[in-house]
């Protein structure tokens, strides 16, 4: 999808169609229209046909009262209780129903409507957000009636006036939004396809002013790498390790980790076959962290950026990693494996430990690490834990700002000791294995950052997603993107 500045309004933009948002009392902007539409509009809002009701939508043709040939109305409920979610959804869901109905090309001027606080730069930056996600389908295996598949190709933003604050906004929106539909479409690549090395070759297509180096099997050994092994050793695909440097700061550099398992099979401690079938989308903060490189690097943010990512399959086989093995880590750490089926945190235990070799200022982690926490938060948040409660605050503003949210999850000594194993220094599960599920992991975690601010996000809720609604869709979502690209934006040096 395009999208355009153009510097028109409703009364001059010809087209097929204009998105315009009605809030269901403050109808004030919308007299002169009606009074052009010889009082059509009024006419619907008092036979309660349309009431400006949250999401409702309204297609009106204009009878060539103006250029545009139709206006669609878009609800924006009560404007005391509107907000900056509200409107990017609102976004995505016009830009759906209009690419459903066939319209190729569309401007909107829902970058207009009002939001306390808000300025015309990031309403703009929303709006566009909403439809350039909404836009997103996962079609590449597709081969029936493909003639039939319906995309947007244009969006234009209408500013009569502030078209360069307009400009920009979208700009930014576009980068981001484009680097989080790429994420998605990683994430819902079947596992048979990207691969570890399929993964890797994605990494080589980020910006040139991204450095990519990548670790092989006999890399990961020198460098003693057990947790990553381990893992692998099921498998019939060599793991890799990316390390993807973006320097645009003399400061020390940021560290993002993401889990890259990319299909998970629960290994000897084998999934049912429910909850093995989506198991594809185990590499989504791997993902995560490629996309917000593309990101950044494309928008040239001063920042010093490293993202570490393990990859690897976890698989059954005679040669898989057992329950009651004892790995040793790229720290001399020893964990003992009680169910093979929590691997992400053994792989982040090397990737961790390695991370912290490079002195950076602050690492933080993303992973579809626990079920439990998905139990806990559903797939509303993220959940966030860490050793420092700066970094962790940083972290959640920039969520709340993007609405990409994290919720504050505890990290108490107690957790740590359920983590402590008797015949190794740790153990992959709680004890007991019921209890606490995303704390303890969390827990066994912390025991790899030992001197930097940290900051863990465990994304397995948010990351993936059952509805096609408003600006997500079915499959994978880049929750993250959008986070850590705020987060960087204003990075100060001191936490």
């Amino acid at each position: 999808m395009n999208v355009k500045v153009e510097e028109s309004d409703i009364f001059t933009y010809e087209g097929e169609c204009i998105v315009l948002g009605c809030f269901e009392t403050d109808r004030k902007h919308l007299a002169v229209l009606d009074k052009k539409f010889d009082g059509r509009i009024s006419s619907l809002f008092k036979r309660k046909e349309f009431t400006g009701e949250l999401f409702q939508l309204w297609l009106l043709n204009t009878l060539r009262k103006i250029p545009a040939e139709n206006i669609l109305l878009v609800g924006l409920g009560k404007k005391e209780e509107f907000d900056a979610e509200k409107l990017r959804k609102a976004s995505g869901h016009a830009a759906k129903f209009l690419r459903e109905a066939g319209v190729k090309v569309f401007a909107t001027v829902l970058h207009h409507s009002e939001v306390t606080g808000a300025s015309v730069r990031f309403l703009a930056q929303t709006v566009t957000e909403g439809a350039v996600l909404a836009n997103y389908k996962f079609v590449e295996y597709k081969t029936v009636d493909r003639d039939k598949i319906r995309f947007v190709d244009s969006v234009v933003l209408l500013a009569s006036k502030n078209k360069k604050d307009v400009e920009s906004g979208v700009n930014e929106a576009v980068v981001v939004s484009k680097a989080q539909c790429w994420v998605r479409d990683l994430v819902n690549s079947p596992p048979s396809i990207l691969t570890p090395e399929n993964l890797v070759a994605a990494a080589h297509l980020l910006p040139k002013s991204v450095k990519v180096t990548v670790f092989d099997k006999k890399r990961i050994k020198e460098l003693g790498m057990g947790g990553i092994l381990a893992v692998n050793a099921g498998s019939s695909l060599d793991p890799k390790f990316i390390v993807a440097e973006y320097k645009n700061s003399s400061d020390a550099p940021i560290a993002l980790v993401g889990k890259g398992v990319t299909f998970d099979s629960g290994g000897l401690s084998l999934k049912p076959a429910q909850y093995m079938e989506d198991m594809k989308m185990d590499m989504a903060g791997a993902g995560v962290v490629l996309g917000v490189l593309k990101a950044i690097a494309e928008l040239k943010l001063p920042v010093h950026v490293i993202g570490f990512a393990p990859l690897t399959e976890n698989m059954p086989s005679g040669l898989s990693y057992k329950p009651g093995d004892i790995v040793t880590t790229f720290s001399k750490k020893t964990i003992e494996v009680l169910n093979t089926d929590a691997e992400g945190r053994v792989i982040l235990a090397d990737a961790l430990a390695f991370a912290e070799t490079k002195n950076p200022q602050a690492i933080i982690d993303l992973a579809t690490l626990t079920g439990a926490c998905i139990v806990a938060l559903g797939t509303a948040a993220a959940g966030l834990t860490g050793n420092n409660h700066s970094l962790m605050d940083k972290v959640a503003r920039a969520g709340d700002a993007v609405f990409e949210r994290c919720w504050h999850l505890p990290l108490f000594d107690e957790y740590k000791e359920m983590v402590k194993s008797d015949v190794a220094d740790l153990r992959n599960l709680g004890r007991p294995d019921k209890e606490a599920g995303a704390l303890t992991a969390a827990a066994f975690l912390s025991a790899f950052v030992e001197k930097t601010p940290w900051a863990h996000i465990d994304i397995a809720g948010p990351a993936w997603s059952q509805e096609d609604k408003f600006y997500w869709s079915k499959g994978g979502t880049g929750f993250g993107v959008r986070l850590l690209v705020e987060l960087l934006k204003s990075w100060k040096k001191n936490l």
